[in-house]
């Protein structure tokens, strides 16, 4: 959202303006033997310099609106974690929501 509106997202802007992007869903038990992984006391889990997604990722959630552009893109490796979602909420709490409870059952 800050990309698209070029500014720190406000209120309405989280709700009926909402346009939700790609979201990265990392299992804890897992990412958290990463060996870059570093604990700062503020966030559960930070990982230097880069994740490669084919060996660490345990989903991804695509806005079901972005599957034409989205599809030629994704690399084989990750075909299988990649899952479109239909956008049929209201705001990015309904949104954020929908897509971890769907992540959390697979």
């Amino acid at each position: 959202m800050e990309r698209k509106l070029g500014r720190f997202p406000n209120e309405n802007d989280l709700s009926v303006g909402f346009t939700p992007g790609v979201r990265f869903f990392f299992r804890f038990d897992i990412i958290k033997n990463h060996p870059n992984a570093v604990f700062d006391g503020v966030l559960p889990i930070k990982v230097k310099n880069e994740v490669i997604l084919s060996e660490w990722v345990h989903s991804i959630i695509v806005p079901d609106n972005f599957r034409e552009i989205a599809e030629n893109h994704i690399p084989v490796d990750l075909r299988d974690k990649v899952h479109f979602l239909q956008n049929d909420c209201r705001d990015i709490w309904e949104w954020s929501e929908k897509v971890y409870e769907y992540a959390k059952k697979m």
